[in-house]
């Protein structure tokens, strides 16, 4: 069984002499070689008078973005 031609992947083949992994890079990307760091998730404070809860949706928590969505819904 062939493995990828990257250097140190063990692999096996999937397509034109790459691995899965590496050419699903080559396909986003361009280059098989290309790692993206993660993104790091911030945190942001609930938008809401007084609330000190982390926000989820739209700037708000879920309490208050339920308070938000059905207040919405009975306005239209």
């Amino acid at each position: 069984m062939e493995t990828c031609t990257i250097e140190n992947c063990l692999k096996p083949l999937k397509a034109k002499g790459l691995c899965s992994m590496h050419h699903q890079r080559m396909l986003r990307h361009g280059d098989p070689n290309m790692v993206r760091p993660r993104r790091v998730k911030t945190f942001v404070q609930c938008k809401w008078v007084n609330c000190a809860a982390p926000a989820i949706t739209k700037g708000l928590c879920p309490k208050h973005y339920y308070i938000y969505r059905v207040t919405q819904a009975t306005l239209l």
